[in-house]
């Protein structure tokens, strides 16, 4: 009964483009869209152009608040041309939006007074112990490593844990002096106020 409706449609088909129902359908020949195909268009349209937008949304607000509430930041220059080539990870990356937030992040720290330092892609954040008066490298470790210990202080390190505190580390030389010189009370550091409002142009 199914196969019999098709086979009508198609014939009304046929006959819709100039053809006899009963006449072979030439090669390269498109069937005419139907008024659902596109609604079922619009409809995915619509669905990206809203995904779009919370993308964007996301991005713009964490950048901010980021560039508002902190004096130095360092963030890792990431090769994302070259991580898009792995078919594996290319749409989990797109979705993220790396290169795009790290524009955000460069223009919003000029804004906001905030430093921004960029470690190069092959700096090893990762492979670098964070453990203070330490510094060694691991050299052999690979992407699958997510847990590794040191060589040299034997202190086990959360792979994405100590390369956050490895960039942090290069970005807190550049702070304010009020983040690290002593105060008077012999009580090292000082809370700064987030800064809320934006720096006058000029």
């Amino acid at each position: 009964m199914r196969q019999r409706a098709i086979t009508r449609k198609m014939q009304a088909a046929k006959v819709n483009i100039g053809l006899a129902p009963q006449d072979p359908l030439p090669k390269g020949t498109r069937w005419p869209r139907s008024r659902n195909w596109d609604k079922a268009k619009i409809r995915v349209v619509r669905t990206h152009l809203r995904v779009a937008n919370i993308r964007q949304d996301f991005l713009h607000k964490t950048s901010t608040r980021l560039c508002r509430e902190n004096q130095a930041m360092g963030i890792e220059t990431l090769s994302v041309r070259g991580m898009m080539a792995n078919h594996r990870l290319a749409r989990s990356v797109a979705d993220q939006g790396f290169g795009q937030f790290f524009a955000l992040l460069q223009y919003k720290a000029q804004r906001y007074g905030t430093q921004l330092v960029e470690a190069d892609r092959w700096f090893p954040n990762s492979k670098r112990c964070s453990t203070p008066g330490c510094g060694k490298t691991k050299k052999d470790l690979t992407l699958k490593d997510r847990v590794w210990t040191c060589p040299s202080c034997r202190i086990t390190h959360d792979r994405d844990i100590n390369a956050a505190i490895t960039l942090k580390g290069l970005a807190t030389p550049t702070a304010l002096p009020v983040a690290t010189v002593p105060s008077k009370d012999g009580i090292d550091g000082k809370v700064t106020l987030v800064r809320y409002g934006a720096r006058p142009a000029g």
